[in-house]
C-alpha cells in the first residue's frame, strides 16, 4: 500500500470512528486496522455485514457500518455478550448477527438518515455475498437466509424478488426449526439476556442444519478469505471494555458480573456456625405433615385447576426442538444409502433421503425461592402453597425439573448468633447477625409424587421467622447453576424487603436491602440463569427487572399459572 493510500485509509477510519463515538456515546471508541477498540481494547464481533474495509468502501456503506458499530456499543453489553455467546464458530456468527440486528432495530425512528445508512451497509453485503458466490455454498446460503429472516422480523425490511427467490428453499427448511424463536424476538428486543436465549436457539438450529460444516475448520477460513468475517473476530479478551447501560449504576459497581456473589459491596456475616440447610420433612413432624397434605389437597380441589392442563401450556412455553431420530423416504435431506437401489429399479422415485426428526423437549429447571418469614403468615401462605404445589406437579408432567426452596432464620432477634456476638464484646457493624435456615421443600431430582408431604410443610407457619433475602438468593442460584438442564429459571416469591431485626439494628441503614439489590443485579448481568420475582401483595420491581405482582385474595384460576410465561416468555 502506498503512503497516499495509507493516509486516505486512516483518514476514512478516523471519520468512521467519529461517527461511532457520536452514535455510541463512547468517547474512547476508535477504529484502527479494521478493528474496533474502546479504551484501546479490541471489541470483537462476528456479524458478517460489518466485515467491511472502511478504507475502500463507498461513503454510504462506510457510514452504515459505522452507525451499526455505534449502535452495537450503545445497546449491547459486550461482557455479557461474550458470556452468553456459543463456542461453535457457525453458531457464534449467527448469534452475533442476531445481536447486531437487535441493536440496529433499536435505532430511533426519527433518525431516518441512520436507518438509510444501515440499509446501505447491509445491501452492500448482500451484493458481495452474491457476486463472490458465497451464497452458492451451504453455509453461505444459511447465513444469507438467516440474516434476511432476522431483519424482516425485527426491522420490517422487505426483500426484493431476486433475494426472495434465492432464499425461498432455505427459508422453508429453516422455518419449522426457528419460527417460534424468531417470533419471540420482537417483544424482548430491549432485553439483551432474554433476546440471547432465543438467538442461541436459532444459532443452534442453523448449526444443526449445517451438519459437519458447522464445526469444520475450513468453514471459518473460507468465510474469512471471502471477507464475510474479519480475521480475529473471536479474539474476545477477559479485559474487554464494559459498554452499554447494563453496567452502569444500580449500586453493584464495575465487574459485578465477575465477582463472587458473596463478596458484593460491604456485606459480611458475623458467624455462620449456626446456619443450617434442612428439608421440608425436618421442620414438620411426619404426623403433622400427613394432616397438612390432606389440607393442601382440599385447598387444591377447591381451586378446581387442572395440573395436566397447566402442564400442556407450560410445555408449549418452555419446550424447544430436540433431535429425536430420523424420518425416511423423504424427497430431500441427507442421502439414505439403504435406498439407493430404488433409483435403479425406479428412477422416478426420488424418496431416497432421510431427515432428522425433532420434537419439543422441556430441558428446563425451575427453582421457586419462597420467603418463609413471619410477614408471610398474613400474606395468604395457604394460597401460595397451593400455587407452588400445583406448579411442581404441572412442571413434572411437562417433563421439566422443579425445586421449591424456602428461607427463614433459626431464631428470632438474632438467635444463637446474637448471643455469640454479645459474648465477643458486641463489636460494631457485625454484619449479618442471625442464624439462617434454608429449607428444601422439594429438590429438582425428586418427583412431585415423592415430595408431596414435604411440600405440605409450607402450610405450617411455626418456622416462619425472619428473612435474609440476599444470601438465600445466592444459595438458590448456586444450586440451580449446577443443574445439567439447558435453561434455568429462578423465581423469587416474596412480599417485600428482607427483615432481620438483629442485623438491621446493629448495622448501617439499608445493609440487607442493598445486598439483595446487588445480588439480583449481578445474577441478571451474568445471564447464565434467568431471574424473575413474584411479589405477593407488594411490588418488587425496584429489585428485580423481571417481576409481577400477584394478588392472592381472589380464587386461583388457570390465568394465575401464566406466571412463567409472563416473566420469561
Amino acid at each position: 500500500m502506498s503512503s497516499t493510500d495509507a493516509v486516505r485509509r486512516r483518514h476514512r477510519e478516523r471519520h468512521a470512528a467519529a461517527i461511532v463515538r457520536a452514535v455510541s456515546g463512547q468517547p474512547t471508541a476508535d477504529l484502527r486496522a479494521r478493528r474496533l477498540r474502546v479504551d484501546g481494547r479490541i471489541v470483537s464481533t462476528a456479524s458478517p455485514h460489518l466485515a467491511v474495509d472502511l478504507g475502500e468502501a463507498e461513503s454510504a456503506v462506510a457510514r452504515g457500518v459505522s452507525d451499526g458499530l455505534g449502535l452495537m456499543l450503545r445497546h449491547s453489553d459486550r461482557r455479557l455478550h461474550a458470556e452468553l455467546a456459543p463456542q461453535i464458530p457457525l453458531e457464534r456468527v449467527v448469534f452475533d448477527m442476531a445481536e447486531q440486528v437487535r441493536c440496529e432495530a433499536l435505532a430511533p425512528v426519527e433518525l431516518a438518515g441512520v436507518r438509510r445508512n444501515l440499509a446501505a451497509g447491509f445491501d452492500d453485503w448482500v451484493v458481495r455475498m452474491q457476486t463472490e458466490r458465497i451464497t452458492d455454498t451451504g453455509v453461505g446460503i444459511l447465513l444469507f437466509t438467516v440474516a434476511h429472516m432476522l431483519r424482516a422480523r425485527l426491522i420490517g425490511i422487505q426483500n426484493d424478488e431476486i433475494v426472495d427467490d434465492l432464499i425461498e428453499t432455505t427459508r422453508g427448511n429453516l422455518a419449522p426449526l426457528v419460527g417460534a424463536a424468531l417470533a419471540a424476538l420482537p417483544p424482548v428486543v430491549g432485553d439483551q439476556t432474554a433476546f440471547a436465549f432465543h438467538a442461541r436457539e436459532i444459532a443452534e438450529a442453523v448449526a444443526l442444519v449445517a451438519g459437519d460444516a458447522a464445526t469444520a475448520p475450513e468453514t471459518r477460513s473460507t468465510l474469512e478469505r471471502a471477507k464475510v468475517l474479519l480475521a480475529g473476530w473471536d479474539d474476545d479478551h477477559s479485559d474487554v471494555h464494559e459498554v452499554g447501560d447494563a453496567m452502569v449504576g444500580g449500586g453493584v459497581g464495575q465487574g459485578a458480573s465477575e465477582r463472587p456473589l458473596a463478596e458484593l459491596g460491604d456485606y459480611h456475616v458475623f458467624t455462620s456456625e449456626f446456619d443450617v440447610e434442612v428439608g421440608g420433612a425436618d421442620v414438620v413432624p411426619l404426623a403433622r405433615r400427613i394432616v397438612l397434605r390432606e389440607s393442601l389437597d382440599e385447598h387444591r380441589r377447591a381451586q378446581a385447576v387442572s395440573a395436566p392442563r397447566i402442564a400442556q401450556r407450560l410445555r408449549r412455553q418452555l419446550a424447544r426442538a430436540a433431535v429425536d431420530g430420523w424420518t425416511f423416504a423423504e424427497e430431500d435431506g441427507l442421502l439414505d444409502g439403504s435406498r439407493l437401489s430404488q433409483l435403479v429399479t425406479d428412477p422416478t422415485n426420488h424418496r431416497v433421503f432421510r431427515r432428522e426428526r425433532t420434537q419439543p423437549t422441556a430441558d428446563v429447571c425451575v427453582t421457586f425461592l419462597v420467603d418463609t418469614s413471619g410477614s408471610m403468615k398474613v400474606q395468604r401462605h395457604q394460597e401460595m402453597a397451593v400455587l407452588l404445589d400445583t406448579f411442581v406437579q404441572a412442571l413434572d408432567l411437562a417433563g421439566a425439573s422443579c425445586e421449591v426452596l424456602g428461607f427463614t432464620t433459626g431464631g428470632w432477634n438474632g438467635g444463637k448468633a446474637m448471643k455469640a456476638w454479645r459474648r465477643a464484646g458486641a463489636p460494631e457493624s457485625p454484619g449479618r447477625l442471625n442464624e439462617v435456615q434454608h429449607i428444601i421443600y422439594s429438590d429438582a431430582d425428586t418427583s412431585w409424587r415423592r415430595s408431596r408431604r414435604s411440600l405440605a410443610a409450607m402450610l405450617s407457619t411455626y418456622h416462619y421467622r425472619e428473612s435474609v433475602d440476599g444470601e438465600a438468593l445466592i444459595w438458590a442460584y448456586d444450586r440451580l447453576r449446577s443443574r445439567p438442564e439447558a435453561r434455568k429459571l429462578l423465581v423469587m416469591v416474596s412480599d417485600g424487603s428482607p427483615m432481620d431485626a438483629a442485623t438491621a439494628n446493629n448495622n448501617r441503614d439499608g445493609f440487607l436491602d442493598d445486598h439483595l439489590h446487588a445480588v439480583a443485579q449481578a445474577i441478571e448481568l451474568r445471564g447464565d440463569i434467568e431471574l424473575g420475582a413474584i411479589g405477593l401483595d407488594g411490588d418488587v420491581s425496584s429489585v428485580f427487572r423481571r417481576s409481577i405482582a400477584l394478588d392472592l385474595s381472589e380464587t386461583l384460576s388457570l390465568s394465575s399459572y401464566e406466571l412463567l410465561g409472563d416473566l420469561f416468555g
